[in-house]
């Protein structure tokens, strides 16, 4: 699924609400099996689901394939592992400044995560170590398909009375805004835990004031490096991160300045919920209900179940602008992209998360929001308002959930008649993606698109890999099907 696709492969969770500590109202064992699986592969996952109630104690997996998804905007070192993998500070005598516990500031962040860039971010940062919650409320371009493009992000991160932890993601301000409610089958973590465990590494000047670099480096289970500079106010001025690097199976990175900071309570008001996750969500379908015919598409791999249910998927652009961000690492030379055929209503609603949790495919959210298939623009990207659910989106594609509680009867074709939303859908073509991205050249299309979209180099090696199995015309062959609909690659 992605994220900013993004699809993206975190569970949705009902409307997270600090204030009235409202628990979550779907499962999260499916989030932690499917995230240990494809995260770090851990083995022991289903028993440690079983033991914890489906919480992951201090796991970094789960927290990892959200990053990777593009669903976080910073990775947050789980404390016990920090425990396991980090070093104490230098025994020069001097220790690591502890950062206030409440406080708030002005805030400008940079960043890259999973090849999506944004940059010249500018908003707020509220900080409340206590109550389990921090949030950041900024402006910022997302220039992946347009250099100019800005837009407004809420990401809200909370413990839950669970045990947990949330984040209410919302993209586009009051009637325009649409959330994205996370639930994380991991305990709260402060984004600040990790300077326990740093070494002091000079001085630096940020903004006019002089502060004190503190930094660290992980490289168990995976390469991190951080560092903060903080003032002697013991409030940070700037904060800078990275996760992985070149030939990485995944990389990100993040970059902030903190200025005009305080080192006083936010206050119960500076934590309400947005409007969109207040009032609005999930968002309510598009009012043109006509029945269509179209192809879509998605890039996945065994042992998934071969079907269209409960997943996420896109039209040509839609797909093609999140493969183009799965090329690093060779974890694509794996996967195949199948292409279907399939008859929908056009009364869109807010794009589900839907994902293979291990044993099948599951999609989460309200019991509203899965009666419709879901469209949103590409990578959360695009022009259209609430993320695109009722645009063209010819700017940036558009990329769809198919629930499996608003599939028809077969025969039946979807409409508010027959009270199912999509049906009839066949495989047309499934083809590897080595074949696609790499001996096609795809991603160096990809490269050459960024910025400059509607990616037409991209969208026309991707059109005739599925027009022919002639290499010729630029084709790729089909990847045979079984029985079992289980997708074997002949290699």
């Amino acid at each position: 699924s992605r994220l900013l696709a993004v699809g993206s492969q975190v569970q949705c969770a009902d409307v997270l609400d600090d204030a009235e500590h409202r628990a979550p109202t779907f499962a999260l064992d499916a989030m932690t099996r499917r995230s240990l699986a494809r995260a770090l592969a851990l083995a022991s996952a289903a028993a440690t689901v079983a033991a914890t109630g489906g919480l992951v104690p201090d796991s970094w997996a789960a927290q990892l394939e959200a990053l990777r998804s593009g669903d976080l905007l910073l990775f947050v070192p789980p404390m016990a592992e920090l425990e396991l993998h980090a070093s104490h500070a230098v025994a020069s005598g001097e220790q690591p400044p502890t950062i206030p516990e409440k406080w708030s500031s002005s805030l400008i962040v940079d960043g890259e995560f999973g090849n999506l860039p944004y940059a010249e971010g500018h908003g707020t940062f509220l900080y409340d170590r206590p109550g389990k919650r921090d949030r950041m409320t900024y402006s910022c371009k997302v220039p992946y398909f347009d250099p100019v493009q800005v837009q407004f992000r809420d990401n809200f991160r909370m413990a839950t009375p669970t045990g947990g932890s949330g984040i209410n993601l919302t993209f586009g301000k009051d009637d325009d805004g649409v959330c994205n409610p996370l639930h994380l089958p991991m305990r709260w973590s402060d984004m600040f835990a990790w300077l326990q465990y740093a070494k002091p590494a000079g001085q630096k000047i940020v903004r006019g004031e002089t502060c004190s670099v503190w930094s660290l480096r992980l490289t168990k289970p995976l390469v991190m490096n951080a560092s903060i500079c903080v003032g002697s106010d013991s409030l940070p001025r700037e904060f800078n991160q990275s996760i992985g690097g070149p030939g990485s199976a995944f990389s990100s990175s993040a970059f902030m300045q903190f200025f005009n900071a305080t080192a006083e309570d936010p206050g119960e008001a500076a934590f309400a919920p947005t409007k969109a996750c207040d009032t609005h969500y999930p968002t309510k379908p598009c009012p043109d209900g006509k029945v269509i015919k179209m192809d879509t598409y998605r890039i996945w791999s065994p042992p998934e179940p071969f079907e269209l249910a409960n997943r996420d998927t896109g039209d040509v652009m839609g797909d093609l602008s999140f493969v183009c961000t799965q090329g690093s690492g060779a974890a694509y030379k794996s996967k195949v992209i199948s292409q279907w055929s399939v008859e929908v209503s056009s009364a869109f609603g807010q794009y589900a998360f839907c994902n293979f949790n291990g044993t099948a495919n599951v999609c989460t959210g309200r019991e509203t929001q899965l009666t419709s298939v879901g469209r949103r623009s590409g990578q959360f990207s695009g022009k259209g308002p609430l993320l695109g659910q009722c645009s063209v989106n010819d700017d940036t594609g558009s990329q769809y959930s198919f629930p499996g509680t608003a599939q028809c009867p077969p025969g039946v074709s979807p409409g508010a008649a027959t009270n199912c939303a999509w049906g009839n859908a066949v495989p047309v073509r499934t083809l590897a993606a080595i074949c696609v991205m790499q001996e096609r050249g795809l991603l160096d299309a990809c490269k050459r698109g960024i910025g400059h979209a509607p990616f037409e180099e991209a969208i026309g090696i991707w059109k005739k890999a599925f027009a022919s199995a002639d290499a010729s015309l630029g084709g790729c062959p089909d990847v045979p099907t079984t029985a079992d609909k289980d997708i074997q690659l002949l290699v």
